[in-house]
Formats: C-alpha cells, sequence, structure tokens
C-alpha cells in the first residue's frame, strides 16, 4: 500500500467545545509529531501532545511540567483544567532505556497513583527500550531479533532501517489499529515494568482508536482505492 499525508486523505475535523480531552506528555518531538497526527479526526475528542520543557525530558521533569501545567506555581498560573465531567485524561509517554536509573519510573508512577486517588484519569505508558519499538509495530507482528538490533548502532536506527525510508508521521500513524493489536499480543510484564521489546502504548492506542476508528478505516479504505500516493509503499517482507 502507498501512504499519501494525511491533509491529502482526511480533513480536519475542529472538536466540539465540550470534547474529551487527552493530554498527553511526551519526552520527544517523534512522539508530538506521531500523536498530532491523530488531531482532528473526530469532534468528540481533543488530542493534545505536550512536549516536553526546553530538553528536560525525564520522568520527574514530566511530572514537574505537568504539575506546572495543571496546578501552577508561585508564579504561574495553570494552563489546563481537567473536567471529571467529560472524563478528561492524562498520559505519560516515557522510555525504559534511560530512566530506570536512579528510580525515575517508579517516582512517577507512585505520583500517578496520589493523582488517582483524587481523580481517576492519570496514566502511564512505557516502551522498552523506546518509543520507535512501537512505532516497529505499525508494520511487523513478530518482536526484534536481538542478532538483527546488534547490527546497527542504535534502536532507533534499526527502526530506520526496517521501515523502507523511516517512519513517517504525516501518514503512517493510519496503521495504529495494527500497531495496537501486534503490540499487545507481544507484550510482556516484569516486576511491573514491560520487558524487551514490549510497549505499554497500545492502551493509549485503545482510547484514540475509540474515538477516531471511523475516520480511520475511511482513510484507510481511501488509500487501497488511490492509484499512487505522494510516499512509497513500504516492503514488508517479514511482516
Amino acid at each position: 500500500m502507498k501512504y499519501l499525508s494525511r491533509n491529502k486523505i482526511y480533513e480536519k475535523i475542529e472538536p466540539f467545545k465540550n470534547a474529551k480531552k487527552i493530554y498527553l506528555f511526551c519526552e520527544g518531538d517523534k512522539e508530538v509529531n506521531y500523536f498530532k497526527f491523530f488531531q482532528g479526526f473526530a469532534s468528540n475528542i481533543d488530542i493534545i501532545p505536550i512536549p516536553n520543557d526546553n530538553g528536560k525530558s525525564d520522568p520527574i521533569k514530566l511530572k514537574e511540567n505537568s504539575e506546572i501545567l495543571f496546578f501552577g506555581s508561585d508564579n504561574v498560573n495553570p494552563k489546563f483544567s481537567l473536567s471529571k465531567e467529560l472524563e478528561d485524561e492524562i498520559w505519560f509517554v516515557i522510555d525504559t532505556d534511560r530512566w530506570n536509573e536512579g528510580d525515575k519510573i517508579n517516582v512517577l508512577k507512585g505520583y500517578l497513583t496520589e493523582r488517582n486517588e483524587d481523580y481517576q484519569g492519570w496514566f502511564l505508558v512505557q516502551s522498552n527500550p523506546s518509543f520507535e519499538l512501537w512505532l516497529y509495530y505499525h508494520f511487523y507482528s513478530e518482536k526484534p531479533k536481538d542478532e538483527e538490533v546488534a547490527k546497527s548502532t542504535s534502536f532507533k536506527e534499526y527502526v530506520n532501517l526496517k521501515i523502507k525510508g523511516g517512519f513517517d508521521n504525516r501518514s503512517m500513524p493510519l496503521e495504529i489499529q495494527r500497531a495496537m493489536l501486534t503490540a499487545e499480543e507481544n507484550f510482556e510484564n516484569l516486576n511491573g515494568q514491560p520487558t524487551l521489546y514490549s510497549t505499554e502504548v497500545f492502551n493509549l492506542a485503545k482510547q484514540i482508536i475509540r474515538f477516531t476508528k471511523a475516520q480511520l478505516d475511511l482513510c484507510l479504505e481511501d488509500l487501497k482505492k488511490s492509484p499512487a500516493g505522494n510516499i512509497e509503499g513500504l516492503n514488508r517482507s517479514g511482516a
């Protein structure tokens, strides 16, 4: 299948004023750009990816940024507010590879547990080793092989090589439904954390798909009918 950019296949829909909001605290630009793709897919959901604050991307820094944005500080008023009536949600999207040092992930988990005592709307999804694994599962149904990963200088490079031309956030997130199923099938957990080549992002994907499935299916159907796209089709050997 060839892929068209988002603006070629579906027009953006403005969310209703009373749309449910999903706030996403992201470590890096890759995550922000990925989730931006789903903005405007449905009028009853408002997806709001939030980048890190000037490169401060570890779990504790993301936690601190969320506190300021939702509850303010001595010098700053809150930027966002949560609607319990609309069941707004806050998600943290984090990697494993760097942040197990200093127990930073567990500190964030403890914070979310405290927040959920007042309002059950705070969530975390962790990828091991990194968010690129979630991108990989858009096109491959089995876990990466250690011997193949070892040939690359990084897991990011490995995924870029596996996906012809690298993952394109302008179009390839359309495969989110496939990624959700594949990631969940391959998921394993040990001592409360995903094992290597496991990602919890499928839990967040389920929420996004819940509101956008009709539009996603229409886009995929249109692509099947399209004679050509502006992005070359993927080599799915082994997928």
